[in-house]
């Protein structure tokens, strides 16, 4: 009996999955790139970024297990056109991706600033802004140097 258990447990493990978004960094100022971060470790999570030989396009892949994902995406054209979305997304256990919340933080120009965000959203973003690519251009009124504020 209890083999059996052990061997129902084991089926019901839940499967990893890998999920790829496209990646883009080309001499001209285009960059496309999707970063995610754990909403239990509040850490960006490993990747793997494979590019092409000239390191202008490529994937970046991730290995996951079912579960909620806080997704950085930005994408900048070559003319320097930028975009910035914030959201929570869920792997569900067939792997399909389903976003739970999104927010546009830049289009063309900034629309929202951290503060707008949920508080732990924005804390987990600003603890993690060295690792979100293009961060200073997508919050930029949330980085300044704050001694250089009215009345200082």
């Amino acid at each position: 009996m209890k083999m059996a258990e052990n061997h129902q447990d084991q089926t019901q493990t839940p499967k990893a999955y890998i999920l790829s978004f496209p990646y883009r960094h080309t001499g001209m100022g285009g960059f496309d790139d999707t970063i995610l971060v754990s909403l239990r470790t509040k850490k960006t999570i490993k990747s793997l970024l494979r590019t092409t030989r000239s390191g202008n396009h490529g994937t970046r892949s991730y290995r996951l297990f079912p579960g909620k994902y806080l997704m950085y995406e930005v994408q900048r054209s070559n003319g320097g056109n930028l975009y910035g979305f914030v959201k929570i997304i869920r792997l569900k256990d067939d792997g399909q991706i389903e976003t739970e919340q999104e927010w546009k933080v830049f289009v063309g120009e900034p629309t929202m600033s951290l503060d707008d965000l949920p508080s732990d959203i924005a804390t987990i973003l600003m603890e993690n802004k060295e690792e979100l690519p293009l961060f200073r251009e997508v919050f930029p009124f949330d980085t300044q140097d704050t001694s250089n504020e009215e009345g200082e």
